[in-house]
C-alpha cells in the first residue's frame, strides 16, 4: 500500500481520535479497492496525491483539501447520479464519529469542495485570462490533471474509464463521451490555476482534440 497515501491520511486526521480514523482508513481502501473500479481506484487517488503535493505549499486549508480527495470518490457508480451527495453524506458521518464540530470550519470547507465537485466549474474556467487561486481552483485541478498527461497515460486512462461504462452500449458510451470532450475544448480554461494551466492546459486540449477526432470515426 502506498505510503502516500497513509501519509496523507494521517496527517489530516492526526487530531482525531485514532480508532475512528483507523476505521475510516480501512473503509477507504476498501472502497476505493471494488471490483469494476478499473480507473477510479487506490492508483488514481495515488496520482492525485502526487499532484496534490505540488501545490501543497500554496493551499489555505491543507487538511480540508486532502480529506475532500479522499471522500470525492468514496463510492464511486456512474449509474447513479447522486455520488457527489452521497460522498458528502459519509464525510459528515466520518465527522460526526470523529468530534468534528458542526460549525467547524474545517468540516464546512470539506463539504463545500465536494459539493462543487458536482459542477467542476468556477469563473476561473468560464473567463478567458483568469487564475484561480483558492483552494476549490487546485482542488478541482488534481482531479483533472490526467487530461494533461503523456499520449500514453492518457490512452491508458480513457481505456480504463470506458471499461467502468461497459453497461452502457458502445455507441451511446462514444455520444456521451463526445459531449462531455467538447463542452472541455469550448470552454477557455480546463484548468483553473496558473500552476496546473501552465503545466496541463495546452496538452489537455490536444489529447481531447485527439479523443474526439477518434469517437466521430
Amino acid at each position: 500500500m502506498s505510503s502516500v497515501l497513509e501519509e496523507a491520511w494521517n496527517e489530516a486526521t492526526s487530531d482525531l481520535p485514532k480508532e475512528v480514523t483507523d476505521d475510516w482508513w480501512t473503509k477507504i481502501l476498501e472502497k476505493y479497492s471494488e471490483d469494476g473500479r478499473s480507473y477510479h481506484n487506490i492508483q488514481h487517488l495515488e496520482e492525485k496525491f502526487e499532484e496534490f503535493k505540488t501545490v501543497k505549499h500554496i493551499l489555505k486549508n491543507v487538511n480540508a483539501v486532502t480529506l475532500a480527495i479522499f471522500f470525492h470518490h468514496y463510492e464511486y457508480d456512474p449509474k447513479e447520479v447522486d455520488c457527489e451527495e452521497k460522498n458528502s453524506g459519509h464525510f459528515n458521518k466520518f465527522a460526526d464519529q470523529s468530534g468534528i464540530p458542526n460549525e467547524s470550519p474545517l468540516r464546512s470547507a470539506v463539504v463545500d469542495l465536494l459539493c462543487a465537485a458536482a459542477t467542476h466549474s468556477t469563473d476561473a474556467h468560464k473567463t478567458d485570462g483568469m487564475y484561480g487561486s483558492e483552494d476549490l481552483h487546485f482542488f478541482l485541478d488534481i482531479d483533472m490533471a490526467v487530461l494533461g498527461s503523456s499520449p500514453e497515460q492518457y490512452s491508458d486512462y480513457t481505456a480504463k474509464v470506458q471499461k467502468e461504462y461497459t453497461f452502457l452500449p458502445e455507441t451511446m458510451y462514444r455520444s456521451l463521451r463526445l459531449k462531455v470532450l467538447q463542452s472541455f475544448l469550448q470552454i477557455p480554461n480546463i484548468f483553473a490555476s496558473k500552476e496546473f494551466r501552465e503545466k496541463f492546459e495546452t496538452k489537455a486540449r490536444a489529447n481531447i482534440q485527439k479523443e474526439v477526432d477518434s469517437l466521430k470515426h
